[in-house]
């Protein structure tokens, strides 16, 4: 997939190709998230509006999709206990800002994705992860819980009380019962988490205009974002708007 409109923000690359954008967490062999605003999330909004994309895949450079949060950065917390609440809000804007693109957004998982890194891969659509790749939330583990809204994710793809139990354990998930519990959506083969994310988002915008697919996804997202009346409009209003467009046959 050839480069284009890379650039290198925080801890990550961005770089897009064929309406396809990835983001790549780099930082040292494990990825670890070193603050909660890993990304400046204007520069992001900004990267993301030049590029016109269908799809937006994240992934770890390398073996590991991230250990998760520095923990010396959030032992340094303790000294300023209202810059650390306004970081962690910095960093659950972002990860909102993911959560509501209107574009097909896949987090590509191998190796660890721990803290920090599995609510970045919660905020995205789907989870793609290798046969070998292991999930985890730590925090109980160190006296601390989740801070970037994995308490509120998380349920949301597993239930209520296996949540419950995944995060007060901090017990380590493989593959295999990630996908049965829901946590992940597919399992492929060991070093194809980014082809294989790029074939499924392909696949999946395949034949469909980008109007078409932020319409359907902005609707989507109505359900749980708006009241039924405002979802309901809106849905009306797009459906309208693509009767409009070309591609309508």
């Amino acid at each position: 997939m050839a480069n284009s409109g890379q650039i290198k923000n925080g801890v990550v690359y961005l770089e897009a190709a064929d309406s396809i954008g990835i983001m790549t967490i780099d930082n040292g062999s494990q990825n670890k998230i070193p603050k909660p605003d890993f990304v400046d999330l204007n520069v992001l909004k900004e990267w993301i509006h030049e590029q016109d994309l269908k799809g937006l895949i994240i992934t770890g450079q390398g073996r590991h999709f991230s250990a998760g949060a520095d923990v010396d950065g959030i032992r340094a917390g303790r000294d300023n206990p209202q810059h650390m609440k306004e970081a962690l809000k910095k960093g659950k804007n972002i990860l909102s800002y993911i959560e509501a693109l209107p574009i097909v957004t896949v987090a590509a998982v191998s190796g660890v994705c721990f803290g920090a890194g599995l609510e970045i891969a919660l905020s995205c659509q789907f989870r793609i992860c290798t046969e070998s790749a292991v999930l985890a939330f730590p925090e109980s583990n160190l006296g601390i819980m989740p801070g970037l809204a994995g308490t509120i994710r998380l349920p949301r793809k597993t239930g209520r009380g296996r949540a419950i139990e995944i995060i007060l354990s901090g017990r380590t998930i493989n593959a295999e019962e990630a996908y049965n519990i829901g946590l992940v959506d597919r399992i492929v083969q060991n070093k194809t988490h980014i082809s294989s994310s790029i074939e499924f988002i392909r696949q999946l915008t395949q034949n469909k205009s980008n109007q078409q697919i932020k319409f359907i996804i902005e609707a989507i997202n109505n359900a749980t974002s708006e009241n039924y009346e405002t979802a309901c409009y809106c849905e009306g209003d797009f459906f309208v708007k693509l009767l409009e467009e070309e591609e309508f046959k």
